[in-house]
């Protein structure tokens, strides 16, 4: 029995031994993981519980036989084995608890970086048009972003749009999140070489901080939000303050902006610089900067089945050399700055119990400078839709009139002409997807209907009728420019009528991740486009694709 008892005694004990040591050696490097550590563990846990058996096997042993001083010998020597086992077990499970995960292997694993998003987005867009149309490139390099002069019946053209985004999205703790977004916003070939840049001054800067903000959240523990920094601000329908979503590059805000919002309310106020021109204009008079600050109340339950917003905008533009007034011709240089204080609400919801039915009312109107013209203006969007969803395709059927005032008489003083501010004009085709129209001087009929053939599958197909609100003042593109510079002699005003516009959309979700968006517009002269500038009719038409990672 003795030479049993030692043979088994001496194999637990070599596994024993075997075990601190190679547990030992493991705390020790450097390449462990936590999760070998906790292996090798339990291990030596394990022979500590076999050692214990056998202890106990012969202390059974013992009370049934008589044993030799040689077996008391080995018994009293295992105990302490177990005695030592236990304080290196001891020593090994505090070293698991010193140890961290960012100890061993970097910040990888660290609990920041699992507050981190990262993500992107590929949005490329092949477009080809005929007649009268505005270059939306992603600098100055193509031309014809600002007008329609020279542009002939067979004036046609065809390009490719490249915009690239990355972005990372850290909530660092409960009151403090960070939002970054690059941006490469570019036109296939505008480089004019493979080799590096053509035109060095305006090329490199296609690739550019689309975002940079970091909020304050929680503020004093109220349901208050601070951001500051670069920024998209969108209000209701892109209306009158939008981020240009359509446009290669898009539209940001530098600033800052604060926003309450619970339940029942969101609040917010915002002053964001638009230019910047340092501490004198071009004149040496005065500062010539542009800012805008604007408010808003929204109410998310005081209407049944809508949400209410009520909207102040207040856009500064003190450059009195350079400003809308002036490009317009409703002043010259040095006339004054452009002051312009906007009030407006929005409507937006479904008719209670007959949620069939959505409806959005928005209107605004006008007062302030313009240049050294007292500005005085509104306008008013209505747009509703009736959805029967127990079709087949729950075809939705849709009626909007939009109406923006105009300017009748260039020299009365008074300036009527609505000033569309900072919109996104092509969202939702709200006067056309072919982006010749702006909310500005302008009476607008559509009719439409969209159809869901599958979950994948949308297709949507628009009209418009357009009329001049005022005839003398011009026709204004989407950008608010006016399409030709306004004659000395005044416009050709014996007609209104504009154009008629069609659309036809299709948008295909082909994954998870990837969509496509294809459309077709055709855009007809009327006689106000025939007596002032030529009898041209505009086709247009594009392939999106946008892979979002």
């Amino acid at each position: 029995m003795k030479h049993r008892l030692w043979k088994t005694c001496i194999g637990g004990f070599t596994a024993a031994v075997f075990c601190v040591v190679t547990g030992a050696q493991s705390f020790g490097a450097d390449a462990k993981s936590l999760e070998d550590m906790e292996k090798e563990l339990n291990a030596l846990r394990a022979s500590v519980s076999a050692l214990t058996e056998q202890i106990e096997t012969v202390k059974q042993e013992k009370t049934v036989a008589a044993v030799s001083s040689d077996t008391k010998e080995d018994v009293e020597a295992l105990k302490n084995e177990v005695s030592t086992l236990k304080e290196e077990m001891k020593t090994a499970a505090q070293a698991e608890q010193a140890i961290k995960a960012e100890d061993i292997a970097g910040n990888v694993y660290s609990e920041f970086a699992k507050k981190v998003k990262l993500g992107g987005q590929i949005r490329t867009r092949a477009e080809y048009a005929n007649g009268f149309y505005q270059v939306p490139t992603s600098n100055a390099t193509l031309g014809g972003a600002t007008g329609i002069v020279g542009r002939g019946k067979s004036t046609d053209d065809d390009y490719v749009m490249n915009q690239t985004r990355l972005w990372a999205d850290a909530d660092v703790n409960e009151h403090l999140r960070v939002f970054i977004q690059l941006q490469d916003a570019r036109v296939f070939g505008a480089e004019g070489t493979t080799v590096g840049f053509a035109n060095p001054g305006v090329e490199n800067s296609i690739f550019d901080l689309h975002q940079g903000y970091f909020d304050i959240k929680q503020l004093f523990d109220l349901p208050l939000t601070v951001r500051v920094g670069r920024q998209e601000i969108i209000w209701g329908d892109h209306r009158v303050i939008g981020n240009f979503v359509w446009s290669n590059v898009g539209r940001v805000f530098d600033g800052g902006r604060i926003m309450w919002d619970t339940d029942a309310i969101h609040a917010e106020t915002f002053a964001v610089k638009v230019d910047e021109d340092g501490l004198f204009a071009t004149d040496g008079d005065d500062s010539s900067d542009e800012t805008a600050y604007a408010a808003q109340l929204a109410f998310k339950k005081l209407v049944p089945g809508a949400l209410l917003e009520l909207m102040y905008i207040h856009k500064n533009d003190q450059d009195s050399l350079a400003n809308v007034a002036t490009g317009s011709g409703y002043a010259v240089p040095g006339d004054g700055p452009v002051e312009i204080h906007d009030i407006g609400a929005r409507i937006d919801g479904k008719v209670p119990n007959l949620e069939a039915i959505d409806y959005t009312l928005e209107s605004h109107g006008q007062f302030g400078d313009y240049g050294d013209q007292n500005q005085k203006a509104w306008a008013f969007a209505g747009r509703v839709g009736y959805t029967f969803k127990d079709l087949a395709w729950t075809p939705r059927f849709g009626f909007e009139y939009d109406y923006a005032s105009g300017d009748d008489d260039q020299d009365d003083n008074d300036h009527e002409t609505f000033d569309n501010l900072y919109p996104t004009n092509h969202w939702q085709g709200n006067y056309g997807f072919i982006d010749l129209l702006s909310w500005q001087n302008m009476h607008d009929f559509r009719w439409n209907v969209k159809v869901v053939p599958t979950n994948k599958l949308t297709v949507q197909v628009d009209y418009h009728y357009y009329l001049l609100a005022q005839e003398e003042d011009g026709w204004y593109l989407a950008n608010g420019t006016l399409a030709v510079p306004r004659p000395g002699v005044g416009y050709d005003d014996d007609s209104d009528d504009l154009a008629q516009e069609v659309d036809l959309t299709v948008s295909y979700q082909l994954y998870k991740n990837i969509g496509i968006l294809a459309g077709y517009s055709f855009f007809k002269a009327e006689d106000w486009i025939k007596d002032n500038i030529d009898d041209i009719d505009t086709s247009w038409g594009y392939l999106q694709t946008t892979v979002t990672f």
